[in-house]
């Protein structure tokens, strides 16, 4: 005797479809932010290991560390200028040869390419004898604490001593405006303090301050220095 065949009729296959479908609609949520949770814990770590490199960079400079900002305090987070032709704010690090491993300086969870390590619009090394003499950004902005002149020449305030900002936050997820935030982990930040602890800051901290900062374009633009200065003091110091 022949044996019935046994197989899916087209209802129960479209049911199964749909279930299948259903379950990935269900877990994609939770995969997210499971990613984002993991680059996130990243970004924490990394940021603790650049605390080392400051913390080292203190001790071969009589307690002083690369801490503030150039001309207005949203530009935080350059190592190097492609209009002065020189190393600024973090590029003090890479001058003095503590950026062994570069890419710690910037968070994993960055999506725009001028943020994230060596990409066309953000290439490393940097500098005259690197691969470009473009702007190079770092992934990370520091304090904004005093204004560092590209030419120290010139005469220049000291830099800030890393045991004098106690706890204060002294470097943070890029923070100048509110793309910033969205581009990266969009509700908060990873914050480093002079401890050498690093705490998240949700957004709602600091985001009354941040909101209406727009990030300049062109010549040198104050307006938000009050804010972005808010930023810093009343949202991350005080989380």
């Amino acid at each position: 005797m022949m044996r019935p065949r046994v197989a899916f009729t087209l209802i129960e296959l479209l049911v199964v479809v749909a279930i299948i479908t259903l379950a990935i609609g269900l877990l994609m949520p939770s995969l997210g932010s499971a990613r984002e949770a993991a680059r996130r814990a990243a970004c924490a770590s990394n940021q603790r290991q650049v605390h080392h490199a400051f913390a080292d960079y203190a001790a071969a400079n009589r307690g002083r560390v690369p801490i503030g900002y150039r001309k207005i305090r949203q530009w935080n987070s350059m190592i190097y200028s492609g209009t002065s032709k020189r190393l600024v704010l973090f590029g003090a690090l890479y001058r003095a040869d503590m950026m062994p491993q570069p890419r710690i300086f910037f968070c994993p969870s960055e999506r725009n390419e001028k943020l994230i390590f060596d990409t066309d619009a953000n290439p490393w090394p940097p500098g005259p004898a690197g691969v470009s003499t473009s702007n190079v950004w770092c992934g990370y902005a520091a304090r904004p604490e005093v204004n560092l002149p590209d030419d120290f020449s010139a005469g220049v305030p000291k830099m800030p001593r890393l045991m004098a900002l106690g706890t204060r936050t002294i470097f943070a997820d890029a923070i100048s405006s509110p793309p910033r935030i969205d581009d990266r982990h969009a509700t908060g930040v990873n914050a480093a303090r002079a401890d050498g602890s690093v705490s998240w800051i949700d957004r709602s901290h600091f985001d009354k301050w941040l909101a209406p900062c727009v990030e300049p374009i062109g010549p040198p633009d104050p307006t938000w220095d009050d804010e972005q200065g808010q930023v810093w003091t009343d949202g991350l110091d005080r989380h």
